[in-house]
């Protein structure tokens, strides 16, 4: 990528940037859209923004960010906020203190010397371009102005090993407060208890688990609650559900009409086939509430029947104090690994029902089964991956392509492919990624949301560095250099080292692109 290419995608990049953050700012200056961009704040019954929407101009919420303390952000959204805060002034510490400190002084180390130029060598590409000039391919051998380029790595790695550490510190005193947090939350007085024993004749599950654990903890146990299989209760109630829904848009729709028309009104009909065009006509009013009696008592019986005979080998338990929920989350409850086994209980809304009757060894088979599809699709994510950056450069386009040699050569088009080539094509196939590897994370048995969301990100970061930093760099490089490789299969370390360091403007036009 020459010089002009390289500041068309940085520019460009920028300009985008620019229109988001603008039209963010003005979307979120209009009061109808606080419920998307404050709700926190809403919830907790305060100004949408500080000191009232009036008073509100598109750029508030730069000074409101720099002049919140943590303790406003905690109070506002919450703990992970405040950790993903860190991680963002983590990230910039490290890009201030070892880039920008660096470059002003590696940058006038490479550009004064001249050995490209001087000796005519080239990059892996065949040509030189201006970027090269600074960079430390254009330092020379044994040259005395290598020592800064190797100092910097050191410094490079202490800056990052230090904020990391820092970070770390800080990230666990956050979470230490706020487990010290006087707030009540149900979820701290609470454990899950997963792969439950076959229920003991003459007991029912809950009397198996309430005397399992009385007896344990029996100054500190409260109660259980059993996870039943609610299938059918749960199709009864959004039925239900979708009826009262119905009953009240009827009733608005009536009463709307005796202010308008009549003042008896008129009463909404409706038809009781198919999405309400075909059957027989009826009273809304009347067929709702017809619908509803019905089903109330169907839905009462279908409880008594679930509660009495579909009870699962899962429950979560409730103590009355935290340290003893503490305690039996850390506890081994049997001789066997794969019976009662006990963890963390996650928020309510946070668990995934259906995973929590999953059995021990099935979790086991799954977790197996997962890691080797994960591993396959990394493997064979990086064969397209390979392919396309090795194909969308533009050496290799007028070779493998000729017939867009033509529009390849004009200055405009070549500058913008250039510029977003390869790293549109590589965003592209990441953006397929997260979906199908929250499938996957799910399919393995783990209980909960955040879990689940941690599972895939492992997962994605794996993607990352296999497909991004090691199928581009590698794969690009030996794919353009394979004839060489043939003739000379021993000089592949050479040709990397030569050909790795032309990567580089890649990944600073993808990390400004993304």
């Amino acid at each position: 990528m020459d010089l002009s290419s390289f500041l068309t995608s940085l520019g460009t990049s920028f300009v985008i940037f620019l229109v988001l953050l603008i039209l963010f700012a003005w979307l979120s200056s209009k009061p109808g859209n606080a419920v998307i961009y404050y709700p926190n704040r809403i919830l907790k019954g305060l100004e949408s923004v500080e000191g009232g929407s009036k008073t509100r101009h598109p750029f508030s919420w730069i000074h409101e960010a720099l002049s919140s303390t943590e303790g406003d952000v905690i109070s506002i959204s919450g703990v992970d906020t405040a950790v993903y805060f860190v991680f963002l002034s983590t990230a910039l510490g490290i890009l201030v203190f070892s880039g920008v400190a660096l470059l002003p002084i590696l940058l006038p180390v490479a550009a004064t010397d001249d050995s490209v130029m001087s000796v005519g060598s080239t990059t892996s590409n065949g040509s030189f371009h201006d970027l090269d000039k600074l960079s430390m391919g254009n330092v020379r051998e044994q040259s005395p102005r290598l020592w800064p380029f190797l100092i910097s790595t050191y410094w490079v790695s202490f800056v990052t090993y230090y904020l990391l550490w820092k970070a770390y510190n800080h990230v666990s005193a956050l979470r230490a407060a706020a487990l010290m947090c006087p707030e009540v939350k149900a979820e701290q007085f609470s454990v899950l208890v997963r792969d439950i024993p076959p229920v003991p004749e003459g007991l029912t599950r809950k009397q198996q688990v309430d005397s399992y654990f009385r007896t344990m903890y029996p100054e500190t146990f409260y109660r259980s609650m059993v996870v039943t299989k609610n299938r059918e209760v749960n199709k009864i109630w959004k039925e239900l559900e979708g009826f009262k829904k119905k009953l009240a848009h009827a009733e608005a729709v009536y009463g709307e009409s005796k202010a308008k028309g009549k003042p008896e009104g008129e009463r909404p009909t409706n038809r009781t086939g198919f999405l309400g065009l075909i059957g027989h006509k009826v009273d809304s009013i009347e067929y709702y509430n017809e619908k509803i009696s019905e089903l109330i008592p169907k839905l009462e019986s279908e409880q008594k029947v679930t509660l009495k005979e579909k009870q699962q080998a899962s429950a979560l338990i409730f103590f009355t104090s935290r340290v003893a929920a503490s305690v039996a989350a850390q506890t081994l409850h049997a001789r066997m690994g794969d019976t009662w086994t006990v963890m963390d209980a996650p928020e309510s809304r946070e668990l995934i029902w259906n995973n929590l009757t999953i059995k021990f060894f099935d979790r086991q088979i799954r977790q197996y089964v997962v890691y080797v599809v994960v591993a396959i699709t990394v493997m064979f994510f990086m064969i397209p991956i390979g392919f396309i950056s090795a194909f969308t450069t533009l050496e290799n386009l007028k070779k493998y392509l000729p017939f867009l040699k033509p529009v390849v050569d004009i200055e405009a088009i070549k500058t913008v492919l250039e510029a977003y080539l390869p790293q549109i094509a590589l965003l592209v196939f990441l953006a397929l990624l997260p979906k199908f590897l929250l499938f996957l994370s799910k399919t393995e048995g783990i209980p909960c949301e955040s879990h689940v969301i941690r599972a895939t990100s492992g997962k994605y970061f794996y993607f990352t560095v296999f497909n991004v930093f090691i199928g581009v760099t590698v794969g690009g490089t030996l794919f353009s250099t394979f004839k060489t490789i043939q003739k000379d299969p021993h000089a592949i370390v050479e040709i990397l080292a030569t050909g790795l360091p032309g990567n580089a403007t890649f990944f600073l036009t993808y990390v400004a692109l993304k």
